[in-house]
């Protein structure tokens, strides 16, 4: 328990004096330190530690997590009443990239805290536990969160400046730009995750990219077509779905590495034709404007 409580303590010292350059720069990004020393202390206080390798964990509840930020934190999203729970989970999605903690699944919590969540989850829905209507037990639970020693070589490299709490992170692009469903999966699959997320995969996004290398340019629309995800319902969805997707690829820097930008018709309408208003986001190749 000592050693747990240095290293937290020395996470909470790091994250006021950084001796790693790209992780002082990674701190710029709104709210994310002060989250950062939130979830240190409270695992301190609270001395969790159900990760089954021995790391401190957080349980966390978002609106009591929200609650915990600073004032000026408070005061800036003061006009957003869903803030806490629509937007701010965007950040906690970034220390995961970052790998300064990991969301666990059921295999990464020990066999006493699996107990006893399952226990109290039966215990709080009483009477419904074998009602279907009811939901999913383990949906009962909150999200576990393990956290990383910050002296140890993490992956502050992976976020950029151009990110911030509403930056929305999809578990396919994750996972196709690190080649990795792990990655992704510590971000996204958590205690209470059922499986059944609609993504795209990776296979999907590299016949996109092969397709616009032919044709040079692509709208939202001609991009269905290669990332419309396996769904057990069999609907398509909203355009904001895809949008998402490859707003995530762009800023995650997949695009950049393929030579392909994702911006307005505008720049490359001189160039290169397509159904596209002036001011629409388009997929390209650099190479048409070079």
């Amino acid at each position: 328990m000592k050693d747990t409580i240095a290293m937290l303590d020395n996470n909470v010292e790091l994250l006021k004096h950084p001796t790693d350059k790209v992780m002082r720069n990674k701190m710029n990004i709104p709210g994310l330190k002060a989250l950062l020393k939130v979830i240190n202390k409270v695992a301190k206080s609270t001395g969790e530690c159900e990760a089954l390798d021995g790391r401190p964990t957080i349980a966390v509840n978002m609106d009591a997590l929200y609650n915990l930020m600073p004032a000026s934190y408070h005061k800036k999203h003061a006009n957003n009443p869903t803030f806490a729970t629509k937007t701010f989970p965007n950040l906690l999605r970034l220390a995961c990239l970052a790998g300064a903690i990991q969301l666990l699944d059921w295999t990464q919590i020990s066999k006493d805290a699996r107990d006893a969540r399952y226990k109290l989850a039966m215990a709080s829905m009483g009477k419904k536990k074998n009602d279907k209507a009811a939901g999913h037990w383990y949906m009962q639970f909150k999200n576990v969160y393990a956290i990383n020693n910050f002296s140890q070589p993490l992956h502050w490299e992976r976020l950029s400046y151009k990110m911030n709490e509403r930056t929305k992170l999809t578990y396919g692009a994750v996972a196709t730009m690190y080649h990795d469903l792990e990655v992704a999966a510590d971000i996204f699959t958590g205690i209470n995750s059922n499986g059944a997320v609609a993504t795209m995969t990776q296979d999907q996004v590299g016949k996109l990219v092969t397709k616009l290398s032919k044709v040079k340019v692509m709208t939202l629309d001609d991009t269905k077509w290669y990332i419309r995800p396996n769904t057990k319902d069999g609907k398509d969805r909203a355009d904001d779905w895809y949008a998402t997707q490859l707003n995530c690829l762009d800023i995650l820097g997949y695009f950049k590495a393929n030579d392909i930008a994702y911006d307005m018709y505008c720049k490359v309408s001189d160039y290169v034709e397509c159904d596209a208003k002036q001011n629409q986001r388009v997929l390209f190749m650099l190479d048409v404007i070079k």
